[in-house]
Parts: C-alpha cells; structure tokens; sequence
C-alpha cells in the first residue's frame, strides 16, 4: 500500500514540474453594427461554448463597435451580441485550433425593434435533453413538466435510462450504474438510493448528467456508466433568491417547498437552500408464485402499498477567493428525512390442480428515518490563464437509517373460514455509514495541443449494520436475543490517474489509465464469517475524435469500469416480506468488470448516431432460491455470468421553427445473459428497443408548451424478463410578474400506462410481478426570482466543465 501512495505522489511531483510552461493564446475579432453597416457602440458581446451556450469571455464594444477577445482556449464557439433596442444576434459557430489561432469574424449586425412591436417574443433556452462532450444531459430547469416532480420522475423519463421493479436504475439495459450527487458518490443502498431519488424535488436539480464513457478521471465504479444529479447553485451577482413551492395529487397528494439564496461579490460567494415537503403515494404489486417440491403449490398475492415521504433538506456554502488564482471553499448539506409504509396483502395459497386451500393475510407496517450530513472543504489554484489548474477536496459524510417494521400474518382456511395460525414479528435493522476521502487533481495545459491531467484519491468507508428481532407475545413485543445480527462492513479505496489529451490538425485524443486498490473486509458476527478480499485494478481509457469538417465528427471511445456490489447486497440479513417470502444478502458477491466501446458520429454538430458493444464478467444480479420444505422463496444476489450488449442510439434535436423544438432519442440493443446455475446453465437473450422525445413550443405571452413521451420495449435483466412500458406527459407554463414569477402545471403518465410487468422462470422457480406506480399526477408550481439579476461573464469558468472541482457547480 505504500508503494501504491508513493507512486501516486511522484505522479503528481512530475506534473507539477511541468507548470514552468506556459501555452499560447487563441484571439477573436469582430465588429458589430446596425443594419445600414454603421458601427454600434457600448454592445454587449460575449464568445461563448458551441456546445452549452457557457460564457468564456464578455465585453462592451468600443466606439468603433469593435470587440478583441484574447486567452481564448482552442475549441468551438460562437459570438452573442445585445444591445437595448435592438434583436440579439450570433455568429456562425468557428473553430480556434492550433492551425489557426486567431479568427476574424464578419461584422455581426444587429436590427432595430419597435418598442411598441407586439410579435412573439423567442427567449434563448437550453433544450431538456442535450448532448455535450459524450454526456446526455437533463437540463431540469428547462423542462415544464419537470415541475411537482421527483429525480426518480425525471430519470424514469430520461433517454436510456429504465427503472425496473424494485426501482434499480439501467442505462440501455444494462445494469450497475453509479449514481453521484454533485459529482459526489452516494455509496448508499440500492433501496436508501431509490428513497433518497423519490423524495429529491426537481426544483432542487439543475441538471441530470448520463455519462456512458467515463474518463480517468471519475471513479471507476459504474459498469453501465454514471449519472451526475447536480443541485442548483447561484450564479448571479449582489443578492439573490429564489423561493418555489409545488404542490400535487394523483391518488395521494403531496407538495413541496423551498428558498434558495445567494450573494456573490467579486471575492465571495454565500449560498443556501433549504427544502420541505410531503409526497404521499401508492404502489400495487400482483405476483403469481409456482414452487415444486413434494407439495407443489401455487400463490396469487395482491399487495396495496400505501407510503409518505417527508423529505427535509439544506446546504449551505462558501467559496472566497484568497486571490486571482486562488479560492477556496466549504461546504455542509444534508437531510432528515423519513418514510412511513403500509402494506396489507392477500395471498391465495393453491394445490397443484389449482383450487386454493387457504388465504395468508399479511399485515406490513414500517417506519423508516433517514439522515445524512455531509461536509466538503475544497481549495483551487489557477496556474495561468491557458486553464491549467490544481485542485483539492476534503469529504466527510455519516449517513444514519433507523427502520421499525412490525410484520402480522395469519393463514385462513378457505373451507371452514377458521384460522389455522398466525405470527407476528418485528424487525429493528439500522444502519451507520461513514465516508471520508480526499483527492487531488492536477490539470496543465502543455502548449495549445497537448494537456496533462493527473490525481490521487483516497477514501475510506465504514458501515455498521444491526439488526433487532422482537416476538409478539401476550400483545407486547419481546426481544429475541438468539436472532440478533451484526454485519461491519469496511472498504478502502486508493488511486491514481493520469490522462493525456492531444489535438493534432483534426483529430483529438485522450489516453488515459486509472489504478485503483480495494481492501475490503466483510465480517458477519452471528454467521461468525469474515470476507476479507484485497485487489489491484487497472482501467484504461481510450477516446479518438476526427473532424471530417466542421459538420461532420467520428469518435471511438474505450473504457474498462468497475462495479463493487453495495452494502446492503453484502448484508446476509434476513429481511421478511411474509410468511413465503425473504430477502438474504450474500457477503460472498464479487465485483463484476465491464469493457464498454461505443463509436459516434455527430452531423452539424448535434445530430448523433451511436455504435455500441459491452462485456461484462462476473455480472451480479437478483437470484431466486426455492426452499422445498417450507415452499418459501428467497431472492437474494449472485454472480450469474456473463452480460453482452450490442446497441445503436440515434440523438436527433430539431428546430421545427423557431417556436418549436424537439429533441428525439431512439436506442435499439440486444442483451444477453449467460447465466450460471447449480442445477443447469441456461441463458436469456432479448433484442429490445426505447424511444424518448420531447418537445417544447414557445408561445407568444410568455407561456411555454411541453410534449414528450417515453416507450420501453420487452427486455431482459438477469432472470427477469420485462414487458413493454410506455408513458406520455404534458405541461404549461407561463412566465408573470415582469418575467420574475414562473407558474407551471403539467401531468404526468397521461394513459396511467407506466408500470413493470416481468417473469422469472427457471428449474423449479416460476414468478410473475406486476407493479404499478403513483405516476399519474397533476402538478402545480410556482417560483418567484428575486433581487440582482445581473450575471458578470468574467465570473464565470473558461476551462473545462468537466473538471467539476466541487459540488455544485
């Protein structure tokens, strides 16, 4: 282990001593003028990214109407000009290379309005769905019908992305995929995850990134890819706000509220949020069951699940800038959340020939408090103006889950109406999670083709696990000391990457490789066994990009992931659902490794067509066992095989005209799944397809129209094989009170038609599930800006957005 840190050190040592050099400087010119070709004066322009709009550099005209932008690092961009009184105007999208350093561009003119001109007025926006630098990103403020909603909502209805029944999260159909908060890992639970997701509002979220190749740079965990959620942050000058409120009802009502506050000087910036809110819901659950055995039987249940989300959060930062080259930050956010549940069920219990004998009643009540407090410090030193950098970041997060569920059951025969016996238990599972880590990063700009990026990390996870058994006796509940559980669960992570970007006349390209050691130690006291495993990976990463011309693209992208299996997958605690059905963890899961390839070629810089193929070893996914004693069926996790995917994903934005865009994602693969078994290896295959389009209309009067659906075809995970999903939604929005006020109301799930439908069939293991959701709701919001709203384009970054230095931004 020392040898590894050290060789992560001498990494950085050796970058740091290239920093003596500095790296040239692309320059732009322009004039701007009126119509007639006369100079305009005291305009306002500013050279921005091609590719999200993002301001690089501003500036006023002069006299002459002239603009010089120097320091301009190479890439593509446009000029956006404003003056009072006059139509906004940009220029062609053009290209600072190495080649060709300086660019002057044709004078931008821009048309005199009349004041008293009552046409349609069309605002520059940002569409839902974009694709920027191999990302699919969710700009959430965008969106009308992102108002009301949850980020598990919005990622239902994001292009690749598909939730199953247990609410795990697939990117075009593959699953293990990483999800991270402001580029932070949760390294929650599958369930703490999809409870955290369910009670995040959307108008927290600013965007929702899909990142399928990731670089060197970001853990290598995911196997399917990663996806960023990143919380809203102010960016505008003096002091600011804004304060939302949402409110809702599908069967259930729910609502929310929040202030977001900011003020930012030119040395420092203060920000906050604060959010409440109550989300009542409700999800069915149909499950037929076969077991063989020497009694064979068969089970119809029907589960009526009600649930109450009370979801509490907040963040809080500052950023302070010791110098022009030098800020440093901190940062705490958290939650206090909690999740009530009641499930009463029916299960008819048949023989073989299919008459039911008796009915199980089962009776569910849980009480789930969850809470989390995370605290970032984070240090950023400009090395020069070409954009190379170094960065630090310190994280501490404890996340805390105390649940109280009480289980009663009872077996009526169906004959003699007489109960035959009945049970009642109470499980008292909490969960203490610690995560501390820090990391490095190292950007230099060599000279205007060539960068280096290199950094450490290491972070360290400790989870304590205890569960609590009580018996219901004489009406009072009685501690059951022999069923007491304890699961610690410890893991270490340390690594290193260096990644080298090269521009050559039309070809870019990155190589990097990233290392990281994991130590782990699994220890389950009452099972009295340890799993201590202790590994060195490597994941190398591999993009080329060629320009044809400015409107055609070729990109071929190569990456090897991992993804370690979570906590509560580990945890072998026995978790009852009823009488017939468990779920058990398995301490002996392995990591599952994934070679991902994907092949692009963009058109005009936005239409997109995506070839892609992936392997992963050692896949992990839900196994059904069948105990033919007791006829009870336990799912738990296991190493099945092997995972191949074949995909092609078609991205297809339009400007219909100028009040109506659309932005289209149409994605076909074939998943196959090389499974494993005891009793005999068998395999399940699908070829599957998904469809996701969106599109807005822009309406004179400041209102905004959205349209956009979803479709899901038939596919397979693991044993599960999925029938189709589908689901279209609709919003309005109106902009009010001098465009400071937003109102929007939308519904979702239109046709009620989202819902997951599957079957497990294998050996003796038969199992269909029909799952159905709170998602058709109407939503209502409001949000209110108030204060300066004036931003300073000097305020804001010119290197990479993809070196997110902390959360937030």
């Amino acid at each position: 282990m020392n040898r590894f840190i050290l060789s992560g050190c001498l990494l950085l040592c050796a970058v740091t001593a290239l920093f003596a050099q500095q790296a040239p400087k692309g320059k732009v010119l322009i004039r701007i003028t009126d119509a007639a070709g006369s100079a305009l004066p005291y305009a306002s322009v500013a050279v921005r990214k091609a590719v999200d709009s993002a301001v690089v550099k501003g500036q006023m005209s002069d006299a002459g109407g002239n603009c010089a932008f120097e320091g301009i690092p190479e890439g593509s961009y446009f000029v956006h000009a404003t003056q009072l009184g006059y139509a906004e105007q940009r220029s062609p999208v053009f290209r600072i290379t190495a080649a060709h350093p300086q660019v002057r561009l044709e004078p931008l003119k821009l048309t005199a309005v009349s004041r008293d001109l009552k046409a349609v007025d069309v605002v520059a926006q940002k569409p839902f769905i974009e694709r920027s630098e191999g990302k699919t990103i969710l700009n959430v403020e965008s969106s009308v019908a992102a108002a009301g909603n949850t980020a598990m909502d919005l990622l239902r209805r994001a292009p690749g992305v598909t939730v199953d029944k247990d609410e795990n999260l697939s990117i075009k159909g593959k699953q293990g995929v990483t999800v991270m908060l402001d580029g932070k890992i949760t390294y929650l639970s599958n369930e703490a995850l999809a409870e955290l997701l369910k009670s995040m509002p959307a108008e927290t979220i600013s965007q929702i990134e899909i990142i399928t190749s990731p670089s060197a740079k970001y853990d290598a965990a995911g196997t399917s890819g990663m996806i960023n959620i990143k919380t809203k942050k102010g960016q505008l000058t003096g002091f600011n706000g804004t304060i939302n409120a949402s409110t809702g009802a599908g069967r259930y009502w729910f609502y929310n509220t929040g202030l977001n506050l900011n003020w930012r000087t030119k040395k420092l910036n203060v920000f906050g949020n604060l959010n409440f809110g109550d989300r009542q819901s409700f999800n069915t659950r149909l499950l037929h069951r076969r077991t063989g055995g020497a009694v064979p039987l068969q089970f119809r249940q029907e589960v009526y699940q009600t649930n109450d989300f009370l979801n509490r959060s907040y963040k809080a930062g500052i950023d302070y800038n010791l110098t022009e080259k030098q800020t440093v930050g901190v940062m705490v956010s958290g939650y206090h959340n909690a999740f009530w549940r009641k499930a009463p069920s029916a299960t008819e219990i048949a023989n073989k020939g299919g008459s039911t004998d008796s009915v199980l009643h089962t009776g569910i009540n849980s009480n789930n408090r969850f809470s989390n407090v995370s605290v970032n410090l984070n240090y950023k030193f400009k090395i020069d103006t070409s954009g190379s950098e170094f960065t630090m970041d310190a994280d501490y997060a404890r996340f805390n889950n105390r649940m109280s569920t009480a289980l009663q059951d009872s077996v009526v025969d169906v004959h003699s109406n007489v109960v035959k016996q009945s049970n009642a238990l109470r499980t008292l599972p909490y969960t203490y999670i610690t995560i501390k880590s820090i990391k490095g990063d190292l950007v230099k700009v060599l000279n205007k083709s060539m960068r280096l990026e290199a950094g450490v990390k290491a972070s360290f996870v400790n989870t304590e696990n205890h569960m609590q058994y009580d018996s219901l006796k004489n009406g009072v509940y009685v501690p059951v000391p022999s069923q007491y559980d304890e699961f610690i669960y410890d893991e270490n992570v340390l690594a290193a990457y260096a990644t080298y970007k090269q521009q050559f006349k039309k070809t870019d390209f990155v190589l990097g490789l990233r290392l990281e050691q994991t130590i782990s130690n699994a220890n389950s006291v009452s099972l009295k066994t340890k799993v201590e495993r202790r590994y060195l990976d490597y994941f190398p990463n591999l993009t080329v990009d060629h320009r044809f011309t400015d409107d055609h693209k070729l990109s071929l992208a190569y990456s090897k992931r991992i993804n370690r299996p979570g906590y509560g997958q580990l945890n072998p605690f026995l978790f009852f659902l009823d009488k017939y059905t468990f779920f058990r963890g398995n301490s002996y899961l392995t990591p599952e490794y994934t070679h991902n390839t994907e092949l692009t070629y963009m058109l005009k810089q936005k239409f997109m067509a995506t070839l892609g193929y992936s392997r992963t070893n050692d896949v992990y996914d839900e196994y059904l066992l069948a105990d033919e004693k007791t006829n009870a069926t336990i799912s738990t996790n296991k190493n099945l095989g092997r995972q191949t995917t074949y995909s092609i994903n078609f991205t297809l934005p339009f400007d219909v005209v100028k009040w109506w865009n659309t932005s289209t994602n149409f994605s076909v693969y074939y998943n196959q799944y090389q499974i494993k078994d005891t009793v005999q290896d068998f395999s399940t295959e699908q070829l599957a397809w998904n469809f996701n389009s969106t599109n807005t209309f822009i309406l004179p009067r400041d209102y905004k129209l959205e349209l956009s659906g979803w479709y899901e075809a038939p596919n397979v995970y693991g044993i599960w094989r999925s029938k189709a999903m589908w689901s279209m939604n609709f919003g309005v929005q109106k902009s009010i009170l001098k465009k400071k006020g937003t109102i929007k109301v939308n519904v979702n799930d239109i046709f009620a038609s989202a819902r997951f439908q599957g079957v497990a069939e294998y050996n003796d293991i038969y199992l269909s599930v029909n799952n159905r959701w709170q998602n058709r709701t109407v939503n209502v919001s409001f949000s209110y800006r108030f204060g300066n709203n004036k931003i300073e384009a000097k305020e804001r970054r010119t290197g990479s957005e993809e070196e997110s230095r902390r959360a937030g931004n």
